[in-house]
């Protein structure tokens, strides 16, 4: 096991962390361009109906994954301060527990989803016309759930090691497999069959399995800190302390995921209930929040990243100022993302929706309304990414929902009488700003610097 990456526990901190974020800031960037085009060649080739069951189906996906993914999150953290404390053994016992965990996990969750697809459709009050569409589409995206599950926590602990430009080629690997499969599939050209909105999800199941098979190929070849040979093989074997130390944290950050998640499935039942044209408008305004909340998932993860391991290393004067760099990092990048749409107006909304449509003046109107309060929000990850790096994260999943279930929905179901559907977006700035000064409040004064991991 390497020690910790020169940089990341010693030297400018500005500096590090936006080289340390641009690998995940262009890996999350291309991700969020596949996602654009694969929803635009649904739109244009299918309707925008399909458009929606897409988004839905995403929505309901992500509630699913988040029952585990805050295992990786944990499992970063663990070996992120393993490695700032060199401490192989328990690094190697956090990477082998987690992987076999992920592996476990996703297999449980695509049965879940599998046979409990049609409840949940229902419980989203999918217009009708959508639904058949949303089923196919759910379905086969939960297939690809155990190879989905180990990647992600691969490229997680990788990360954690210090390690951003492995996860950054191999994502690379899966995200352009994704762009150049789904149209092919989707369409049927050159002769391969056409398999309609399945299509988007075979090409992503494909591309996914490719990059993790490629991955561990070159892990191995490399022998990165995951090539677990030998007598370290045994580590594979999930470790009882160790799975139990990870449900600790993982299980307050999945709840938080799924507090989160959870309110836009509530907001995602809302506004199908006004029918295709304000879910349409919905779903595609909703394409272009990726882009503003870029640089706060990218600089929010690398924060916590190197916070995690100067913690290990007892450098607690390095953690104040990731994070006040961070979120001023953040905050000005959020800002000019939420800026350019804005400048840009129903332009890149017609990647989706035609000009002058009903939809384009639902998804202006909703654009409108919130965009300008993401950037409080990226402090607000900003702030909880350092907490969770000492392994603290059950106060953002208690703040979280406070803000978006006692504010958030009573709002929008209060005022939707008198404002109809505006009701459901101003709901938005209303929960970012009702979380961001309780995070902050406790990132000052909470005893969360007293934690440690076991």
């Amino acid at each position: 096991m390497s020690k910790p990456q020169r940089g990341l526990t010693d030297g400018p901190i500005t500096s590090t962390l936006i080289r340390f974020s641009l690998p995940l800031l262009v890996t999350t960037l291309l991700h969020t361009i596949v996602g654009t085009s694969n929803a635009a060649w649904v739109s244009h080739v299918l309707g925008p109906g399909e458009l929606i069951a897409v988004v839905n189906a995403n929505v309901m996906l992500i509630i699913l994954m988040a029952l585990v993914t805050g295992f990786g999150v944990a499992a970063g953290v663990f070996v992120g301060q393993a490695m700032g404390a060199d401490d192989p053994h328990a690094a190697n016992q956090t990477i082998g527990t987690a992987i076999s965990f992920a592996l476990a996990a996703g297999a449980i969750i695509a049965g879940i989803g599998l046979f409990s697809v049609e409840a949940i459709i229902d419980l989203l009050q999918m217009p009708q016309e959508t639904r058949a569409d949303s089923i196919i589409y759910f379905r086969i995206f939960c297939l690809s759930m155990p190879t989905l599950f180990v990647f992600i926590f691969s490229t997680m602990i990788l990360r954690s090691t210090g390690d951003a430009k492995t996860p950054f080629i191999f994502s690379t690997v899966w995200i352009a497999l994704g762009f150049i499969l789904t149209p092919l599939l989707l369409t049927g050209v050159f002769g391969l069959p056409r398999f309609g909105i399945a299509g988007a999800a075979i090409s992503g199941w494909i591309a996914n399995a490719v990059a993790l098979i490629s991955l561990y190929i070159y892990i191995y070849r490399k022998n990165l800190p995951l090539a677990l040979r030998g007598e370290n093989l045994r580590y594979l074997r999930p470790d009882p302390s160790t799975l139990y130390q990870l449900a600790k944290r993982a299980i307050p950050t999945a709840a938080e995921a799924i507090i989160v998640q959870g309110a836009y499935f509530m907001l995602l039942s809302l506004v199908n209930a006004y029918g295709v044209v304000t879910a349409a408008g919905y779903a595609a305004a909703s394409q272009l929040w990726g882009y503003v909340q870029l640089p706060t998932f990218a600089i929010t993860a690398s924060m916590s990243m190197m916070a995690a391991q100067n913690i290990g290393a007892g450098q607690w004067d390095r953690v104040n100022k990731i994070a006040l760099r961070g979120c001023v990092l953040s905050f000005l990048c959020a800002t000019a993302m939420a800026f350019l749409v804005y400048a840009l107006d129903d332009l890149p909304l017609r990647l989706f929706l035609s000009k002058g449509s009903e939809e384009m003046q639902v998804a202006l109107e909703i654009n409108n309304v919130v965009l300008w309060a993401w950037p409080v929000l990226a402090i607000t990850f900003g702030l909880f990414g350092i907490v969770r790096a000492n392994g603290v994260v059950l106060p953002s999943a208690i703040i979280f929902a406070i803000s978006m279930w006692g504010l958030r929905i009573p709002f929008a179901n209060m005022l939707q009488p008198q404002l109809g559907s505006a009701a459901i977006w101003w709901r938005m700035p209303l929960g970012i700003f009702a979380s961001a000064l309780p995070a902050l409040a406790y990132y000052r004064w909470g005893k969360w610097r007293q934690q440690t991991l076991r």
